[in-house]
C-alpha cells in the first residue's frame, strides 16, 4: 500500500478542525466562552490534528528510509497517549470542579478507553511484525482519531 494513501484522513481531519472555528465565530456570543465548549473544542482539535498529522508518518517514515507503516504504527502510540495525557491536563486547567461534573462518563470511556485500546492494538502489531496488521491497527487508529473529533464537533454545534 502506497504510503500517501492517507492524504484523505489529513483532508478530513482538517475540515473538522477548520469547521469548528467557524462554528465557534458564528455562534460566539458576548462574555466569556462557556468552559466545557472551550475543553471540547481543544479535545477535538487534540484528536483532528492527531489524525492529521498522523496521517503524514508513513510519508514521512518512506521519506527517512524506514518501513513507513512500521515507523507510522510506531510514532502514532506516542500520539495517542499524548492525546490522553493531554485531554487529562486539559480537563483539570480549563474546568473547575464544578464543570468537570458536566462531562460525560461515555466520552471518557471512549477517549481514554478507545485511545488505550488502539495503543495496546499497535504496540501487539509492532511485537509481532506482521506489516499488514501494523497497517489495519495504524489505519484503525486513525479512523478512531477522527471519530472522537466529530463526536466532539457535534457536540460544539449542539451546544452552540
Amino acid at each position: 500500500m502506497d504510503p500517501s494513501s492517507t492524504g484523505s484522513i489529513t483532508e478530513f481531519a482538517i475540515v473538522v478542525a477548520g469547521f469548528t472555528g467557524l462554528v465557534l465565530a458564528i455562534g460566539a456570543r458576548e462574555g466569556s466562552p462557556n468552559p466545557v465548549v472551550k475543553l471540547r473544542t481543544v479535545t477535538m482539535l487534540f484528536y483532528a490534528f492527531t489524525a492529521a498529522f498522523g496521517s503524514l508518518l508513513p510519508t514521512l517514515g518512506q521519506s527517512l528510509g524506514a518501513d513507513p507503516w512500521r515507523f507510522a504504527a510506531f510514532w502514532l502510540i506516542f500520539f495517542l497517549l499524548g492525546n490522553m495525557v493531554a485531554t487529562f491536563i486539559a480537563t483539570r486547567v480549563l474546568l473547575s470542579v464544578e464543570d468537570r461534573q458536566q462531562l460525560a462518563g461515555w466520552m471518557w470511556a471512549l477517549v481514554l478507553g478507545g485511545n488505550s485500546v488502539f495503543a495496546i492494538l499497535l504496540v501487539s502489531a509492532l511485537v509481532a511484525s506482521f506489516p499488514a496488521t501494523e497497517t489495519g491497527a495504524f489505519f484503525a487508529s486513525l479512523i478512531w482519531q477522527l471519530i472522537l473529533s466529530t463526536i466532539l464537533f457535534t457536540r460544539i454545534i449542539l451546544r452552540a
